[in-house]
């Protein structure tokens, strides 16, 4: 649990307790940058260590410098961290701010979980660095304190975050096996005119891939190549580019301009269908030369 626990410690130790009771172990983490003491299990000074300037470049006074200080700094700290199962905050704009960036530096499937005032409204404008292609649940805030809902959403959060949790554990004992024995993935992108290209391709690849078809709607295409750029794809065939057209003409569905940053990085097997897919280059991706 991560968050300001100057003004919002009531309600995380309500979380903590609940996953305690739920059998889970956990870290109580406070971002505060007011300096009070609050008995976290990771005071705040601790997380302010992570920070290129320490202590001096994070409790200025100035809360705008500060928040910015401390993402920093919680972030550094939580990459450094191993065994995380998973992450829960609760807070405001700038408890959001904090969180987010170590929400996003985990990798693809840890949970995290995100308690905002600002979880149902524009979040990219407002923090960043949480994208709407990160894997982070967000359960928006009605109310200025948390308390006013006498802990539901607390305790919604709280028993959501323990059963991903439990899910994580007992998907994680067959993984190993799945590792070896299961197929290498490729990712496809589709949009409603190329929908019956694409099924064509993965009913032909189906035995030897597991096909993630992904729609190409802006955001569809992030998510995709945040699975290249974390090496979870094998090979990647593009069929349908028309967020790149969003882009350059002002479309809806926008991709950004590293659209093919992440396959150039990560120099997959890549194809754009103008013609026939070739099956050998995928099967050379996936049993090596």
């Amino acid at each position: 649990m991560a968050g300001t626990l100057d003004t919002k410690g009531d309600e995380l130790r309500l979380i903590r307790d609940i996953l305690k009771e739920a059998g889970l172990r956990t870290r109580l983490v406070d971002l505060s940058t007011s300096g009070k003491p609050s008995g976290a299990d990771v005071p705040p000074f601790e997380v302010a260590l992570n920070h290129p300037r320490g202590a001096v470049g994070l409790f200025t006074g100035d809360r705008g410098t500060s928040v910015a200080a401390m993402a920093q700094a919680f972030e550094t700290w939580i990459k450094r961290q191993t065994g995380v199962a998973g992450i829960i905050s609760a807070g405001g704009s700038g408890g959001t701010a904090m969180v987010a960036p170590a929400m996003r530096a985990l990798p693809i499937g840890v949970p995290k979980v995100l308690i905002s005032t600002v979880a149902s409204g524009n979040v990219q404008c407002l923090c960043r660095p949480l994208r709407h292609h990160d894997d982070v649940l967000g359960h928006r805030r009605a109310g200025a304190q948390l308390h006013l809902a006498p802990g539901a959403r607390q305790r919604r959060a709280g028993h959501g975050r323990n059963g991903q949790a439990a899910a994580r554990r007992s998907a994680r004992r067959g993984q190993q096996r799945r590792a070896v024995e299961g197929l290498p993935a490729v990712g496809l992108t589709m949009f409603g005119v190329t929908t019956t290209c694409v099924q064509q391709v993965t009913a032909q690849l189906k035995d030897g891939y597991d096909c993630l078809v992904f729609h190409a709607t802006g955001i569809g295409g992030q998510s995709m190549e945040k699975l290249v750029d974390l090496l979870l794809l094998s090979g990647v065939i593009d069929v349908t580019t028309t967020e790149v057209c969003d882009m350059m003409m002002g479309g809806v569905f926008p991709a950004t301009e590293d659209r093919f940053g992440a396959v150039i990085r990560a120099r997959l097997p890549y194809r754009r269908l103008r013609r026939r897919a070739r099956h050998g280059e995928l099967r050379r991706a996936r049993d090596g030369p």
